[in-house]
């Protein structure tokens, strides 16, 4: 649950590689893009309404596993959100909710109401020192999001707050440090059904970074995290540490890579000894104007809020995203997992996202998109396949207004 450290977007497909993404219909499974920059604005407040309104099929409205008799439905949504933006000299501010009204059609026992929230801010204390805060929380209806890591996906109401904090300075033109302090905290739903699979709990813990530039295009890296997590009331209790020293490479404009290599450890523990391993970090982004495509790979250790505890974490992510015309485009994401409980007694989990989309352009205020989302997990054990499909399209439209 460390890597949550992003917005837990309203959306039902990525946005895009090099524009902020738009509001979607459904809850997206891919965190914003570590390359995704607002274009840069003018001094002042902007507050930008949205709707959204889609609609879609789904093969697996239950989310059961493979050989229980799937049902179908199709789903309506309406999503509208808020957002309220400022852009200073010496900070920057934003502000944003979004509540998505899904409406199944024949199973209206699961109709809900998603509700999403995030703030973040940056304040410049002197020329050199900069403090920044961000936090993000969502009420979603089922555990598919790749925030929950280690979980099975089931339909169980759950909630996630994520609060991080800290400190950024240079300390000469070339080297510059980080450091801040994160606290999350997970709950789910009561369900006798899936007792024992998703507990819960609370985490909370430190990041510190170090970047040094060589020259203009090379920079050394180095990162460390500690996590104290906090399971199922207190029953187990996990301390988790990665280090890592690695390197930063503009190879043009347009293409970015980076890696690292390090250690991952576990701390003595309920469920057993403490545990050593690798950990390591690798990507690659490549701009072109509206075009990008981002690939990236890490594995380290992370608490898990359901079976297991502790996780030895795999995951890899591609986005792409491509023009096709003036006014239409093609996007796309795949993120895939692997997750290792490290008692032997816990199950291995392997989880698969799939979104992508063909949009129009038709206004500056309005597109239409036709959009795929499927998801496919696999457990370590007899029936544990799960597969959903969900296809359909959305009309998007938002209208940013400047306040004088």
């Amino acid at each position: 649950m460390t890597r949550a450290l992003a917005i837990v977007v309203s959306a039902a497909l990525t946005g895009s590689l090099v524009a902020p993404p738009p509001v979607a219909a459904q809850s997206s499974n891919f965190g914003p893009s570590v390359v995704d920059r607002a274009p840069a604005q003018a001094a002042g407040w902007v507050f930008t309404p949205s709707m959204i309104y889609s609609t879609s099929w789904d093969d697996n409205v239950l989310v059961r596993g493979v050989g229980d008799q799937p049902a179908t439905d199709s789903l309506n949504v309406l999503n509208p959100r808020v957002s309220l933006d400022f852009n200073g000299r010496r900070g920057q501010a934003d502000l944003s909710y979004d509540g998505a009204f899904l409406r199944y059609r024949e199973f209206d026992t699961l109709n809900s109401y998603d509700q999403h929230a995030s703030f973040s801010a940056r304040r410049l204390i002197s020329p050199h020192v900069a403090l920044f805060v961000r936090d993000s929380a969502a009420l979603v209806p089922t555990t598919e999001l790749v925030e929950f890591v280690g979980l099975p996906f089931v339909r169980t109401g759950s909630a996630i707050e994520d609060l991080r904090g800290g400190i950024e300075a240079a300390l000469s033109r070339r080297t510059s440090v980080s450091a801040s302090y994160n606290f999350q905290w997970v709950r789910f739903d009561e369900n006798p059904d899936i007792a024992g699979l998703l507990r819960g709990g609370h985490s909370h813990g430190a990041t510190l970074g170090l970047r040094h530039s060589l020259t203009d295009h090379t920079a050394i890296v180095a990162d460390y995290d500690l996590q104290h997590a906090v399971i199922a009331g207190g029953t187990e209790i996990f301390d988790v540490q990665n280090g890592s020293i690695g390197i930063d490479q503009r190879l043009s404009e347009s293409t970015h890579v980076f890696a690292s290599a390090g250690i991952a450890r576990l701390g003595v523990s309920t469920s057993g000894p403490a545990r050593t391993g690798p950990a390591w970090r690798t990507g690659l982004v490549h701009q072109i104007r509206t075009a990008g495509i981002e690939l990236l790979y890490s594995r380290s250790f992370v608490p898990s809020y359901g079976f297991g505890g502790t996780l030895q974490n795999e995951e890899a992510t591609a986005r792409l995203r491509v023009p096709l015309t003036h006014r239409l485009y093609t996007q796309s994401a795949v993120s895939w997992r692997s997750d290792e409980p490290l008692t032997v007694s816990d199950l291995n989990l392997r989880s698969l996202w799939i979104e992508a989309a063909v949009g129009y352009d038709w206004q500056s205020w309005l597109r239409v998109e036709g959009f795929y989302a499927g998801t496919h997990q696999t457990i370590s054990r007899p029936g544990g396949d799960m597969d959903r499909n969900r296809v359909g399209f959305q009309i998007i439209t938002t209208n940013p207004m400047r306040i004088r």
